[in-house]
């Protein structure tokens, strides 16, 4: 194992068994205590210096780390793999992870890098600061038609991208691998390249429930083992839009066989049926996205993206809903902001949302202070905040000057006065004379 030295930000190299003691450095003769943890901040994986835990899930542990080759901040996925694990599937997981690397789009998380150091499998991937529609639809129960609309065209557009690139399918398509960006609410697809992986290591817990994902989005041709396209993302992604329409899920049952099966057979619940105000321009799209054979969905991303432009357009003009917000602004409660991988503790704020077709503007990185904890001081953070307010505050002061505009009233004054003046200095002159 290797980890950061504290005092002089050299790499240390030790064996596991010292985890938790000091030991002394190489590099400046300091003592050191050797983290307590084998994934603990200062840890060094490969090319990337763990500096905290961001979250955990069925297929790994996120942390924030830095990457010390680009000086950049990154979110490394340490993937759960035993030793008992199939060697075939973490070589499909391999090369299924490098082809996400190099998809490039503005609403797909970025994979960086993929590899492993010492039995440590990882991915490498771009940080991402916003919040998931799941937490979104915890806060809220379901979310404004307008954003869900904008936030399925991006998405799709995503699978569209990565599906004819690569050749790439999702296969977990839900509210949880989608995140929300800032206020201008940029969808960003998260796990693009592990679904598959994840679904070999819940198939060998051999437990049925978890054996099929996440059955409630799930497409019938991921239920029967058919091969997949573009459009089996489509259904997920469907039902991932009557969810966050609706509150709903489109099917519910006893276990997550029942529910498999009404995928199979039953046919769409109307999403009216818990929301009468729903169009039914976005039913109409809905059956279709979640048609139960593929060909009956439509036939690739572009053809979705221009239906959904079309309801848009249609209900702006007509008065519907969408043209409610012709602000650009559309205001939910949410909770407070968190990194990909991060809990939420409840509603905080109102979020308001820009709507905007734009990716969002890169952020600078830093690199981390020698202890590697890649957070600014906090004097800098406050003399940031000083100057933000202090430029707000001479706005408003400016503006009212311009607004007050010359003082008439005083001017008046001083013009009788002088007036008084020049009247009693000519009959003085009269007088005399």
């Amino acid at each position: 194992m290797r980890f950061q030295c504290e005092h002089c930000s050299g790499i240390i190299a030790i064996d596991d068994s010292d985890l938790g003691q000091y030991v002394g450095c190489g590099h400046c003769d300091q003592p050191v205590q050797v983290p307590a943890e084998r994934f603990g901040p200062s840890v060094v994986i490969n090319d990337y210096i763990i500096e905290k835990l961001l979250g955990k899930g069925g297929m790994g542990v996120v942390y924030k780390a830095y990457q010390m080759s680009l000086d950049r901040t990154v979110a490394l996925k340490i993937m759960t793999i035993s030793s008992e694990q199939n060697q075939a599937a973490i070589t499909d997981f391999i090369r299924e992870a490098r082809a996400a690397a190099r998809v490039n789009h503005p609403n797909i998380v970025q994979a960086y890098a993929v590899g492993q150091e010492e039995g440590v499998y990882f991915l490498a991937m771009e940080m991402v600061e916003g919040m998931t529609m799941k937490q979104l639809l915890d806060a809220n129960n379901k979310l404004p038609l307008e954003l869900c609309l904008d936030i399925t065209r991006q998405v799709a557009e995503a699978l569209g991208h990565a599906w004819s690139e690569q050749k790439l399918v999702h296969r977990d398509i839900k509210p949880d691998n989608i995140m929300i960006v800032g206020d201008t609410c940029v969808a960003k697809l998260m796990d693009l390249g592990l679904s598959r992986f994840a679904n070999d290591i819940l198939a060998g817990n051999d437990e049925s429930d978890e054996i099929m994902g996440t059955p409630q989005y799930i497409s019938p041709e991921q239920l029967v083992g058919s091969a997949m396209d573009f459009r089996g993302d489509q259904y997920s992604l469907g039902a991932t839009l009557y969810h966050c329409l609706t509150g709903e899920f489109p099917f519910n049952g006893r276990n997550a066989a029942d529910i498999a099966r009404k995928h199979l057979q039953d046919p769409l619940p109307p999403p009216t049926v818990h929301d009468a105000s729903i169009p039914e321009s976005v039913c109409r799209l809905l059956t279709k996205m979640m048609a139960k054979h593929p060909d009956d969905r439509f036939p690739d991303a572009a053809s979705l993206a221009r239906e959904i432009d079309t309801i848009k357009k249609n209900l702006t003009s007509s008065g519907g809903q969408v043209g409610k917000t012709g602000s650009g602004r559309i205001v939910f409660t949410a909770p407070k902001k968190q990194s990909a991988g991060k809990s939420s503790n409840g509603p905080e704020k109102e979020f308001v949302a820009h709507k905007t077709n734009q990716k969002p503007e890169a952020k600078a990185n830093h690199r981390p202070s020698s202890k590697s904890s890649g957070s600014n001081p906090p004097a800098s953070k406050a003399t940031g905040m000083h100057k933000a307010s202090a430029a707000t505050g001479l706005r408003p002061s400016a503006t009212r000057a311009q607004e007050q505009g010359p003082n008439w009233g005083l001017i008046g004054m001083i013009g009788m006065i002088i007036l008084g003046i020049v009247i009693g200095a000519i009959a003085a002159m009269v007088s005399k004379g």
